[in-house]
């Protein structure tokens, strides 16, 4: 039973990282923007967050300084799309490429080269329950645990409950429609890659000030790509996209306990492991994946 409880609070521990980033995606996606850059914003947030929490000897400041990093990022990839006209899937990899390269030079310039790395100021957190086994897991936890609770029912609610989300989901579906009937389609656009963006700095900033203490270089190990994989896999839907975070959490958790018990098997397939699950995933949901219908199509009034 101890064993089982600790595999299930390392799921939920590493569930945020998977699910702030999927859901991130899935707000942009349902405005018709495909952002693919989650790797690239991922890695500066996660530096500029580090760097800030620790100079500042404030954790809260470093989640902020993510989330802005990770806003900033979807500001210029709408920038790019809207105002250059350039394609969303060349600038999301250009931006992936921009913000790995940004987030080591960040690091570097600030912090140089040192034997002792400092650690990130420690992570408050909430206990509401006693502690029952495999309960007390979901509810005994960090912070951020609980703000991406929070995060997937507000985002269900308003893209599915509201006005707002009613205009948001169909500028994702025909933007053209959506300008006859006055929706600002470009309006919406922007603010909706700019929040998903901020929600994917959130888990790039989670990595170091949760989850290793500290940045070290190529910190998001891939995960901004397996994000993208999660929110096609959840049909771009906020509650589905908590349930694949948790399929992809389980798998990373797994994989990390096998690595530790020393089983034999070589760690290099371990690391493998959450990358060839989504292509499983992918292969045997292909049949039942909705999206958007002008997802990753440019929209111009001309």
């Amino acid at each position: 039973m101890n064993a089982l409880d600790e595999i299930v609070r390392s799921i939920v521990t590493y569930m945020p990282i998977y699910t702030l980033s999927g859901l991130g995606i899935v707000i942009g996606g349902r405005a018709g923007i495909f952002n693919i850059s989650g790797e690239g914003a991922m890695m500066a947030a996660a530096s500029a967050g580090y760097l800030s929490a620790v100079f500042m000897g404030n954790w809260y400041v470093g989640f902020l300084i993510s989330m802005a990093m990770g806003a900033l990022f979807g500001l210029l990839l709408e920038f790019l799309h809207e105002e250059m006209k350039v394609n969303q899937f060349i600038a999301g990899i250009a931006l992936v490429i921009f913000g790995t390269g940004l987030s080591d030079f960040i690091y570097k310039l600030v912090v140089g080269i040192k034997f002792y790395i400092p650690d990130a100021p420690p992570t408050p957190e909430i206990k509401i329950m006693p502690d029952i086994p495999i309960l007390s897991a979901f509810f005994n936890q960090n912070i951020v645990v609980y703000f991406t609770y929070i995060s997937v029912i507000a985002a269900y609610y308003i893209m599915y409950k509201t006005r707002i989300g009613i205009e948001h989901r169909a500028v994702g579906e025909d933007p053209r429609a959506a300008d006859v009937v006055g929706i600002n389609v470009k309006m919406v656009r922007y603010l909706a890659t700019i929040i998903g963006s901020a929600f994917i700095g959130a888990a790039g900033g989670y990595l170091p000030l949760v989850i290793t203490g500290t940045y070290t270089p190529g910190i998001a190990s891939g995960r901004g790509f397996i994000a993208v994989g999660i929110a096609i896999f959840a049909s771009w839907r906020p509650e589905r996209t908590f349930l694949g975070a948790i399929l992809f959490a389980t798998i990373e958790a797994i994989a990390l306990q096998m690595q530790v018990s020393e089983i034999g098997v070589p760690y290099q397939f371990l690391l493998m492991l959450p990358f060839v699950s989504l292509l499983l995933v992918m292969a045997l949901f292909k049949g039942k994946i909705e999206h958007p219908s002008s997802l990753g199509k440019p929209y111009s009034r001309e």
